[in-house]
């Protein structure tokens, strides 16, 4: 896998587990892939095979095809990041990555995931209780 897939789904294994507000360990147990694993991919360290973002999508309630759908979003996010860090000083953009990236991430993408979160909420909702 080339490396700017893996910090694309760097960013997916770390969206995942926000939804549901899990640790590392939480996420670990839910999807049965281990937590040293789920660090690796969140690193950026390594990345997750077709079959273990399907275990993590899955513990997390989503359908696998939900992968699909935001990786585009992610990457684009994350390209349009990186162009703003490549004019700031090297040190300061370190700093600032590791304080916030992921909100940065999160507030790019939101606008666009919004109507799959309604539809993601739904389905979550129908599984509480199928009579809806």
């Amino acid at each position: 896998m080339r490396q700017r897939e893996a910090a694309d789904l760097r960013l997916i294994v770390l969206f995942l587990r926000s939804l549901r507000r899990w640790t590392q360990e939480e996420l670990s147990k839910a999807s049965g892939v281990d937590r040293g694993l789920i660090s690796d991919y969140e690193l950026g360290n390594k990345a997750p095979t077709a079959r273990t973002l399907e275990r993590l999508t899955s513990a997390v309630g989503l359908p696998y095809s939900f992968v699909d759908t935001l990786l585009p979003i992610f990457r684009s996010a994350r390209l349009a990041t990186e162009g703003e860090q490549a004019t700031e000083d090297r040190s300061e953009s370190r700093r600032k990555l590791g304080e916030g990236l992921d909100q940065v991430i999160l507030d790019a993408v939101m606008p666009s995931l919004t109507p799959y979160l309604m539809e993601l909420e739904a389905l979550l909702d129908k599984r509480k209780d199928p009579a809806l």
